[in-house]
This record gives structure tokens, sequence and C-alpha cells, in this order.
């Protein structure tokens, strides 16, 4: 099975078990177990602050990054979902960077957008980097997210090559 990421929380979605329900018992093609069940939200009057605040202290706490940082970086990941931000945004398969504005997106060789790669990776039908592997893909993320997060370059390595493995291109 394909991994996929809630639409509530962002935890990557890989098994079964994972995904939430539906009204009717069908799995949820958006959100995990955690986040809904029976088709409604679990917390249905959470805010995204406070979803922010559950999401930062978990990530503080696997990574090793400081509380502050965990807490804004996690509302700024959340306020991409469909949940929050009240419509779906993309991200980009090979990176994960959220592709909100027409000028994040690649474009094929006929110049039209792609639905699934941003400006960065991939750019007249074609990957910019096309040989990289996911494991050099860790090694080039892993410490701009240390910085960015000032967090263990290590546990970035460990964030960044987990957060890959939901991404598309890392699939195939």
């Amino acid at each position: 099975m394909k991994s996929k990421t809630c639409q509530s929380c962002g935890m990557p979605m890989a098994k079964d078990e994972d995904f939430g329900t539906e009204k009717d018992g069908s799995k949820s093609k958006e959100y995990c177990t955690y986040c809904y069940q029976k088709g409604i939200f679990t917390e249905q009057d959470v805010t995204i602050d406070e979803m922010a605040k559950k999401g930062g202290a978990v990530m503080s706490h696997m990574f090793e990054i400081p509380m502050e940082n965990a807490v804004k970086f996690s509302k700024e990941q959340l306020s991409c979902l469909e949940r929050w931000a009240g419509r779906a945004i993309l991200f980009c398969e090979s990176c994960g960077m959220p592709m909100k504005k027409d000028e994040d997106f690649g474009r094929e060789k006929d110049g039209s957008k792609s639905r699934k790669y941003c400006i960065f990776c991939y750019q007249n039908g074609a990957f910019t980097e096309p040989d990289l592997t996911k494991e050099e893909a860790v090694l080039k993320y892993a410490p701009m997210m240390a910085r960015h997060l000032n967090m263990p370059l290590e546990k970035a390595k460990l964030m960044v090559g987990s957060y890959l493995s939901t991404l598309g291109r890392w699939q195939e």
C-alpha cells in the first residue's frame, strides 16, 4: 500500500489500520485513525494551535527539537493540510515542499504544471537531479532541517528519512 499523510495531523498512514473510517465503515482516504472515526473528527473542536502543541511535543521528544521550534514547525506543516487550509495543498512528491502558488510547481515538457513535483525538483518534464537517491536526499536536506529547527543532525537524518519515505518519488 502506498503511504499517505493524514490531512488533519500529518501522520504518515502506511498500513491499513492507520486509516480512519467513514460513516459506512470504509477506510477514509484523507484522515488517520487517531483523527477520524465513523465519518467525524475524534476531536471536533481542537484548534490548529492545540494540534500544533500536541504534534510539536511528539516531534520535540522524538527528534530532540526545542519545544518552541517543534510547535512552530508543526503549525507550519498543519497549515498546509486540508483540515486547516480548507483546501487540498499539494506537496512535492520528491522533497515535500508545499506547492501553494503557481510558481511553486515544476513544469512538464509542454510547459504545463506538474501536479506531483516542485520547481526545484522538476523542470521541463524531468527531475533536476535524476540520479538522486533517497539516501542522498536525506544527506542533502537533513543539515538544512537541523539548522532550521536547532536539532541534532543525526535526529534530522532520521526525521527527513522517515518523511521522504511517504513521498511518491521514493516509493516508486
